[in-house]
Order: structure tokens, then sequence, then C-alpha cells
């Protein structure tokens, strides 16, 4: 008999405890404090239309018992720019912490190839031939190195942005330029990857609802039922029946993958305006609410991923 899993929410011991075990990772901790960052600029913009529209009624200001405040939402300014610091600040964190993201990595190259700089090589020779964009290890090896060309990048131009790193205002933003394309590229391998994914979930899904379930000979009493007698060992070995828990348990697995499908696509549908935004010299808008939207939309898948790996 199945048994239901307790909500989290149902007590504050085990919403504490969820997290807790959420925020004790390094992707559960930077997907909280990637929520925090990048709705910061709606928050602030949020503040900063409450603190004028205080300053333009100065009878609600008084009416709500604000009448020894400062003229204008004064508070309010203040609160809207400490908010700011403190999303710089986050930000900082986050980059300190994507400093360990090269070791995850390293650790997924070396499971895909063992032997890397004898396969990267072999890799390299056969780029543009059939078998090779036909090969498996294609497509995450191409993620692999555009993420190992991101991160390096990345902090670089970090550690410049802080004077560690001696250079130039133009090279600072070459850098900071080519970090943003190598991440863009691995968000569009992603986007392809969710693609052959999509297809590969709708096949199962349709052979599951078009599969039957087998027929006892109890059920068909009256029917001439097909002599098994002549079925050999190995074939029933080979092909055993299908259980009814086997076939709830392909079903709770499709629903599974098709959740973590759709947080996927939520979080790659922030990311890719975002690294095209980055990418692009100047920018493709310069309202930071837009940026603010999409990066609150990634975070949210993040954190809904972070979130569900805590499900029993």
């Amino acid at each position: 008999m199945s048994t239901k899993s307790v909500s989290p929410f149902s007590s504050p011991a085990l919403l504490l405890a969820r997290l807790t075990k959420l925020t004790s990772t390094i992707p559960g901790l930077d997907a909280s404090l990637m929520l925090a960052q990048y709705s910061s600029p709606l928050i602030i913009a949020l503040l900063l239309r409450l603190a004028s529209f205080r300053a333009q009624h100065p009878r609600l200001r008084l009416a709500l018992g604000g009448g020894n405040s400062s003229p204008g939402g004064f508070g309010l300014v203040k609160l809207a720019e400490g908010w700011g610091r403190a999303a710089g600040s986050i930000a900082d964190a986050r980059v300190i912490m994507r400093a360990f993201g090269m070791l995850p990595i390293l650790q997924w190259l070396f499971v895909l190839h063992p032997k890397p700089l004898a396969s990267l090589r072999s890799f390299f020779l056969s780029l543009g031939s059939s078998k090779a964009s036909q090969s498996e290890k294609a497509l995450p090896t191409l993620q692999i190195l555009s993420l190992l060309a991101y991160y390096p990048l990345e902090h670089i131009s970090w550690l410049a942005s802080k004077g560690v790193v001696p250079l130039t205002p133009s090279r600072l933003n070459t850098t900071m330029l080519w970090s943003v394309r190598f991440w863009a590229l691995y968000v569009v391998l992603e986007i392809y990857k969710l693609r052959n994914t999509y297809i590969g979930l709708l096949g199962r899904t349709r052979a599951l609802r078009h599969s039957k379930p087998e027929i006892k000979p109890s059920e068909a009493e009256g029917f001439e039922l097909q002599d098994t007698t002549a079925t050999s060992v190995e074939e029933k070995i080979i092909s055993p029946p299908e259980t009814p828990e086997s076939s709830v348990a392909k079903v709770q697995q499709i629903k599974k993958d098709w959740a973590s499908w759709k947080t996927a696509v939520i979080v790659n549908s922030g990311y890719a305006p975002l690294t095209m935004h980055w990418s692009t010299p100047g920018g493709l808008w310069s309202n930071p609410l837009i940026t603010g939207a999409l990066g609150t939309v990634a975070a949210w898948g993040q954190l809904t991923n972070e979130w569900r790996k805590g499900d029993p």
C-alpha cells in the first residue's frame, strides 16, 4: 500500500527542514539568492512608486500616521536605495559561489570522456561529419566546452572590475561580452536539447496511452485465446508480462519527466533573452524592469527545480 507524501507546508517544522535542505546545497542557495537579486528591480520600482504616491498625497500620509516622516516619502526612497545596494552584494556573492562551478563541469567532462585530451582532439577533428553530429556525446561535449570558456572569462572580468586583474575598460567589456556569449551558446544548446526531450516524451506518452493491458484467462471466458504453450522460455524471459505496479511506475515517471521539462522551459525562457541582451554591445533594452522580470522567471524555475529535489 502506497502512502501519500506529507506536504512540507503542513507544519512549520517540516517547512523549516525543507528550507534547510534547500539552502544547504550550492545550487539551492544560488537559486534562492538569484530570486532575491532579480526581483530587486521590481521591488525598488514599487517602493519608489509608493514614495511618489505619498509625496503627492500628504493628507493620506497624515491619515496613516506618517506626519513625522520626511517629506516625499524619504523613508521609502532610502529603503529602495538600500535594497539596490543589497542586490549588488548578492550579485557579487553569486559570482564568488560560481567560482566552484568549474568542479562539477570538469567532473562531467571526465565522466563523458575518461581520456579528455585524446577524446576532445578526435572530437574536433571529426567536426562537420555526420558521425560526429549523430553522436550522443556531441551535444553535452559542446555544452561542457561552452561552460569551460564561460566560467574563467566571467571571473576574470569580475576580478578586473574589482581592480584585482589589470584590464583596460575596453578589454574588460570585451571579456564580459564573450563570457556571456559562451553562456548564450550553452542556452541555445540547452533549448535544442529540450526540443529533443519533448519529442521523446511525446513518443513515450503516446505509446503509454495506446498500450493495452494484458488480458487474463478469467476475463476472457467464452472467447478463444491464442495457444501460449508454443512460446519459448527465452521469449518469456525477454518480455515478461507487465504488472499494474510497473504501469503505474511508468506513468509516474513520465509525469515527473514532463514536470522537469516544463521547469527547464521556464528557466531557459528567462535565460535566452537575457543572454542575448547581455551578449549584444549596448544591450537590447535599457529598462531594468525587463531584466528583473526575465531574471525572476528564470530564478523561479531554478528554485522550483531545486525544491523538487527534496521530494521523497
